[in-house]
């Protein structure tokens, strides 16, 4: 699955925009400098698990930890405090 980093914030949290509607947010990987609209792939995207990454825009490679609390579903309205909008994996790899 691709995704794009839509914005970043000064703590170096990323948003990660994927081609299915689904949010990722994540940290900035310790020894990576990530920027804003780089083009991520992500190989066998799960929750709550390791998950390797290629950084297309600068050829690189890393592994992050996707909690399943990071990962949105656009599609999904906008929900009350507490409310979850975590995707279901099916979702996650645009079924």
């Amino acid at each position: 699955m691709q995704g794009k980093i839509t914005s970043i914030t000064k703590e170096r949290s990323c948003r990660v925009e994927l081609s299915n509607d689904i949010l990722l947010v994540l940290r900035e990987p310790a020894g990576q400098s990530l920027a804003l609209g780089d083009m991520l792939l992500f190989d066998g995207l799960n929750l709550d698990a390791n998950v390797s990454v290629k950084n297309l825009s600068q050829e690189t490679e890393f592994s992050i930890y996707v909690a399943a609390n990071d990962v949105h579903d656009l599609r999904l309205p906008a929900m009350k405090h507490g409310d979850s909008r975590t995707p279901s994996l099916e979702r996650i790899n645009g079924v």
